[in-house]
């Protein structure tokens, strides 16, 4: 984690914290169908298909639950898949997609 997080131990113990107090909060994970149906704005849903915690099939049901979602599966791409090797196509790929330049094949 040192790798890419620079500000040393103390923003990695606070990502830990953070992700820890998601198994006790469900506060902001409705995502059922009915309320991502009211999403309006267009979204792209990047996602890693070798994702160790969350399977492509949740990425898809984003993907056909909000109206004018873009989905970009990224191949052999794991958990946080715009990292690395990624980050400059993930960088370029979002700034077309921001300016309505994106296009999906």
């Amino acid at each position: 984690m040192r790798q890419w997080h620079k500000h040393g131990d103390e923003q990695i113990r606070a990502l830990w914290r953070m992700g820890n107090a998601f198994k006790d909060s469900y506060d902001d994970m409705n995502f059922t169908q009915p309320s991502l149906s009211t999403i309006t704005a267009r979204t792209l849903i990047v996602h890693g298909d070798r994702d160790p915690l969350y399977p492509i099939d949740m990425a898809m049901q984003l993907y056909t639950s909000i109206p004018h979602s873009y989905l970009w599966v990224i191949p052999s791409g794991g958990h946080g898949p715009i990292f690395g090797k990624m980050a400059g196509q993930f960088v370029e790929t979002s700034l077309a997609f921001l300016r309505d330049e994106w296009k999906s094949e």
